[in-house]
């Protein structure tokens, strides 16, 4: 939520940002490294909570559990239509064994996931839409179908799978001849046209490429193109696997506690068998129609651009990409129910054929399963601390997870407003632990540097310089760690020092306010307050209302002998809260 929501000046600055929220890559306003997503939807309703509630992640909770339970209602409400020559015994099942999935614990707990819920949601409302033009023949329910699928589109990019999924539902699941099919289908080209010519427009105008590091993916490390492919299968397996039995959920399961494979390991040969004999299986049935058929290929599809065997993606593993797909594995579990219990009513629903009790018996004790997972993992997901505590039991040696773990372990041991240690054993801890991400990833630059300002906050100043030169070594340009080594010249009082790497930090990252502000900061010292104030200035364009700064230029301008200009300064401060 942090680089999405909380350290992000765009959504911070309202809907006036709506320009800069589709003009540039999705977490432009948290860091100033090229990216690969494009993701406007779901950064206009960030920006609109917190124009309407700053900070309130509660209010952000609430719309994710509304939206939630919306798409629960549509997916019955689409999928009764879709199947209407089923049971609709076989509809509820699957739309309830969506609903109660623990995978989807991470979406609806995480408010960056919002963008999994617009997608499902906003395709699903596009597939209804078809339906409602089957049944009305009203041209209208076409135009809410294209503009429906173009919400899904912008609100996350996997929505791109839905232009296999439209023809494949439409064909088996209603006699409409290919040429129309075709024709319906084809106008989804329209909006994910639009979408990829955008998309492209605001990625390709960054000036580098986005570099996809071994701690997010660890399949970037492997030797070859096979060792790729194993290695996607490898994980492959394991995503199918926590749809059967999810347990335990882990929110990474990344560098070296997975480490890339061959297809010498058995994990990744279980994984090549068991998915190429899923597809076949689907295509060999698909003449026939097969409900599992289309189950297979719904899952196969949907998950296709999330297996990094197509395209490498920025993770090897996360459970939230299981949440398109998992309405495959559901609508399978559908199926499944009603050819166990030999269900073929076409009316009844609570009481099909006379075995309500069974079935609905056997339904309760998995949703009775699913809920006691998804209750049992909730608490996890009621902070950024207690997630890497709870995970880092089941993923011990990821290198990332240790790191994110550290952050929150030493920030219990320092006030935040302040910066200032209050319990430098809670902080020690901390460093213990960035210390086990360095050494299960000798090459951690960001746990060096974040090893280096816990130290900075124990005043250990030589410690601390020590790490930042070795986090420089592994990302030279790293503006937050230029800035923290700028702060101890600043403090050896060596200015020229502390000026040098201040600029190489807004030279890195030009809307790092901080940096401009401690850049400002030695400019003042050094009485060159013009300069000063034009850092400060600058600095303000992403953090208007940050107290400091105006308080900084108002104090300026009265040390130059032009306390009349700097007074609008003081006083917006002091209307802000600051003294």
């Amino acid at each position: 939520d942090f680089s999405s929501i909380k350290e992000n000046w765009v959504v911070k600055g309202g809907l006036k940002n709506l320009n800069l929220i589709f003009s540039k890559e999705y977490r432009y306003g948290a860091w100033n490294s090229p990216g690969s997503l494009y993701r406007p939807i779901p950064l206009t309703l960030f920006a609109w909570q917190w124009q309407v509630a700053p900070d309130n992640p509660h209010f952000a909770h609430l719309f994710n559990v509304l939206l939630y339970a919306l798409t629960g209602w549509l997916l019955w409400m689409t999928w009764r239509r879709i199947l209407v020559n089923y049971p609709p015994a076989l509809t509820a099942v699957a739309v309830l064994a969506f609903m109660a999935h623990p995978v989807h614990t991470e979406v609806v707990a995480n408010i960056k996931s919002v963008d999994e819920i617009l997608a499902l949601l906003f395709c699903t409302l596009s597939l209804f839409s078809i339906w409602r033009y089957f049944e009305k023949g009203n041209t209208g329910w076409l135009f809410f179908s294209v503009v429906s699928y173009g919400i899904a589109l912008f609100s996350k990019e996997s929505a791109i799978t839905f232009l296999a999924i439209f023809p494949l539902t439409i064909w088996f699941f209603t006699d409409k001849s290919i040429a129309q099919n075709l024709r319906i289908s084809a106008l989804m080209l329209i909006p994910a046209a639009v979408f990829l010519l955008v998309r492209q427009n605001v990625i390709g105008s960054q000036p580098d490429k986005e570099i996809f590091s071994v701690l997010d993916n660890f399949i970037v490390e492997a030797a070859n193109r096979g060792e790729k492919l194993a290695s996607a299968f490898m994980m492959c397996w394991r995503y199918l696997q926590t749809l059967i039995f999810p347990h335990p959920l882990v929110s990474d399961l990344g560098y070296p506690q997975m480490k890339a494979v061959s297809f010498a390991d058995w994990r990744a040969l279980l994984g090549f068998f068991t998915y190429v004999g899923m597809g076949v299986w689907a295509l060999f049935n698909l003449k026939k129609k097969h409900f599992l058929s289309f189950a297979i290929l719904f899952y196969l599809v949907t998950f296709s651009l999330f297996s990094n065997i197509l395209i490498e993606i920025g993770t090897s593993y996360g459970e939230r990409l299981l949440y398109l797909p998992s309405l495959g594995f559901s609508l399978a579990i559908g199926y499944l129910f009603c050819k166990i219990f030999n269900i073929n009513d076409l009316t009844q629903i609570w009481n099909p054929n006379g075995k309500g009790a069974a079935l609905w018996g056997a339904m309760g004790i998995l949703l009775a399963a699913y809920s006691v997972k998804t209750i049992s993992r909730n608490p996890a997901w009621f902070d950024s601390g207690t997630l890497y505590a709870a995970d880092i039991v089941h993923s011990p040696n990821c290198a990332k997870l240790n790191y994110h773990h550290a952050l929150e372990v030493t920030k219990k041991g320092i006030d935040e407003p302040t910066g200032t240690v209050i319990d430098s054993v809670q902080v020690m801890k901390g460093i213990e632990v960035y210390s086990k991400a360095i050494e299960l990833y000798p090459k951690y630059h960001d746990a060096y540097g974040s090893r280096g300002l816990a130290y900075f906050r124990l005043k250990k100043y030589d410690q601390a310089f020590n790490d930042y030169q070795e986090s420089l070594k592994y990302r030279p340009g790293d503006a937050k760690v230029l800035s923290n080594m700028g702060f101890i010249y600043f403090l050896r009082n060596q200015l020229d020092k502390a000026e040098e790497v201040y600029r190489k930090a807004i030279k890195s990252d030009p809307r790092f306010v901080d940096a401009r502000r401690n850049l400002g900061a030695v400019l003042a010292m050094k009485r060159d307050f013009p300069a000063a104030i034009e850092q400060w200035e600058e600095a303000l364009k992403f953090d208007p209302q940050n107290v400091i700064l105006l308080n900084y230029i108002g104090s300026a301008y009265r040390d130059m002998g032009q306390p009349e200009k700097g007074q609008p300064y003081l006083d917006k401060a002091k209307q802000l809260g600051g003294k």
